[in-house]
């Protein structure tokens, strides 16, 4: 099992299954509002607004599927998968999107659009 340091390891959710069976947990993919260069700095993930009013987290199943859905400039931070839902909570969210394809005008890539 990965060390922890001082915390306790996992007991549930898809952490503890990975580990368990000697494995890692599966990524997930989440862009960020900003760059950052230390892992000691806290990050903002990027939320978005639907035409509809509700508010969601965009996750991807993978990096490719980031940079395919916002762009190769993108920022973003990798985490286990199963932490996706604790963003949703955490950040107030309405749901989740997984592997969304951004509209051309709010890509954050080398072709020229921007969020």
């Amino acid at each position: 099992m990965r060390d922890h340091g001082d915390a306790a390891p996992s007991v549930i959710g898809a952490d503890y299954v990975a580990e368990a069976n000697g494995e890692e947990p599966e990524p997930a993919f989440v862009p960020l509002a900003e760059r950052f260069l230390s892992r000691d700095k806290d990050v903002t993930v990027e939320l978005r607004r639907l035409e509809d009013g509700r508010l969601a987290v965009l996750a991807f199943s993978s990096l490719e599927a980031l940079v395919i859905g916002c762009g190769d400039l993108q920022p973003w931070a990798s985490l286990p998968a199963d932490k996706v839902a604790e963003i949703q909570q955490h950040s107030g969210a309405d749901l989740v999107l997984w592997d969304a394809v951004l509209p051309d005008n709010q890509r954050n890539d080398s072709a020229g659009g921007t969020n």
